[in-house]
């Protein structure tokens, strides 16, 4: 076509659209690349490449997308790194940025396309790690195989170990939640450690991911949702597992356990003693999980890990409650049930649609915990309400979960508490199957200041 075309007064030339470009107005300036490119001999790289980020910036990248496969047979086109840098950022925004795992029957695509940007554009430094979308298509790929019901571990580590960690970003991404409180995403760098981590412990390469987790703790200096604590947590695992002196190796652990005070490293550390068949050991720490932060549905292996600790132990009707328990937060959630989790709900009659008694859950493992450390647990809480009658109220548990009923004459010592007072207590289960604080004692706000 002639270099200029005339339309309401617009002079359809690259240079224009460049300056519409750089201006910010994306609409104009992708109307006349469009125009431009539409009446061109289709072989001007520059021009299609600046057609290119000008759809992109009006969220058309599906268009450079279906122009490519166009030109598919062009190498002259389909061979400039320049138009293969813009098209894998155009397959991202359009196949990878916002795939869900709920899209199975379009997983072997995502992985292709994936793999295409992979392949063809290259991890930038630190500081310039935006300019390809090499990094954020290998952690959207992580974060998809770790959501998927059958985890591939090994997948995990192949498509991580494309990344070099020591050129990874250490940008913190803030943001703004629903209830606009301001929060931060973990850095490309803690993502990478992170699940390495996880990956390497979970097909037993126990030596690597001592390895990883040391060398995260000397890189980063700041983590984020629990990332340290997880990173110890499988740390200390490892070294269990590859420690001759096994005795000391879960002290270490049980140390980690009761300094953090997670039911996710009780749950590890029920595991070890399992493996190294130190059966009692092994339940209690799955006992001490359920009074933590209880987290219903995230618990579901834990469940599942007592359920069968109870079942070796001869205890059929602890071993059901659990049972079902599992069973009914994978059926709520979706979640694959394991052979003997079907085999339970077979043979013990165990209706998965039924809501767990997630009292007796607690109850179940006070007990037990009592018994074996012959003590009943004191729980931390806080004073959440007085009734108006002054002579009961509500304490709110340090570890989660709902409120428990207390009146004044469990208190210990001084009975008027008020509102806001932190306190110390046992639990009891009522005839009327409802728990109750007892033995209940005012602690100094001084030594618990950092308990809210």
């Amino acid at each position: 076509m002639d270099d200029i075309v005339k339309d309401k007064e617009i002079e359809y030339t690259r240079e224009n659209a460049k300056a519409e470009f750089a201006n910010g107005n994306y609409p104009l300036a992708k109307t006349i690349f469009e125009t431009l490119w539409d009446n061109s001999s289709k072989n001007d790289v520059y021009l299609l490449y600046d057609y290119g980020q000008a759809l992109r910036k009006v969220k058309e990248s599906i268009t450079f997308v279906e122009i490519c496969r166009e030109l598919n047979g062009n190498q002259n086109i389909m061979l400039n790194k320049w138009i293969i840098s813009t098209l894998c950022w155009c397959l991202y925004d359009c196949y990878i940025k916002n795939y869900s795992v709920a899209d199975k029957d379009g997983f072997d695509d995502f992985i292709k396309r994936a793999e295409y940007i992979k392949n063809n554009c290259i991890q930038m430094n630190a500081n310039e790690h935006y300019k390809t979308p090499y990094v954020l298509t290998i952690k959207k790929v992580v974060k998809i195989y770790n959501e998927r019901a059958s985890k591939n571990f090994k997948e995990i580590i192949k498509w991580l170990s494309y990344l070099d960690p020591d050129i990874l970003s250490e940008e913190v991404f803030n943001f703004q939640d629903e209830a606009g409180k301001d929060r931060e995403l973990a850095s490309p760098k803690e993502f990478y450690y992170q699940h390495m981590a996880k990956a390497l412990e979970k097909i037993e390469k126990f030596e690597e991911c001592i390895t990883i987790c040391e060398t995260a703790f000397k890189q980063i200096t700041k983590f984020h949702y629990r990332n340290d604590t997880w990173l110890k947590a499988r740390m200390y695992y490892s070294k269990c597992m590859i420690q001759e002196d096994i005795e000391n190796a879960i002290e270490e652990y049980k140390a980690l356990a009761y300094k953090e005070n997670y039911w996710f490293i009780y749950h590890k550390l029920s595991l070890i003693c399992w493996r190294f068949n130190k059966l009692s050991d092994a339940l209690l720490y799955a006992s001490k999980a359920y009074i933590c932060r209880f987290e219903h549905e995230k618990m579901v292996n834990l469940m599942l890990d007592t359920a069968l600790l109870w079942q070796a132990t001869g205890n059929n009707a602890n071993a059901k409650l659990f049972f079902q328990a599992s069973a009914f937060y994978r059926e709520r959630q979706g979640w694959p049930v394991p052979e003997e989790l079907q085999y339970a709900i077979s043979v013990l009659e165990i209706d998965i649609e039924e809501k767990p008694n997630i009292r007796a859950i607690q109850h179940v493992s006070n007990d037990y915990i009592a018994t074996i450390e012959g003590k009943t647990d004191k729980f931390k809480g806080k004073i959440e309400n007085i009734l108006p009658h002054g002579g009961a109220g509500f304490i709110k548990p340090r570890h989660g979960g709902s409120n428990i009923y207390f009146n004044m004459k469990g208190v210990l010592g001084k009975r008027i508490l008020s509102k806001g007072d932190i306190v110390e207590y046992e639990v009891y289960e009522g005839k009327d199957g409802k728990m109750r604080a007892i033995k209940i004692t005012k602690r100094s706000e001084k030594n618990d200041r950092n308990t809210y």
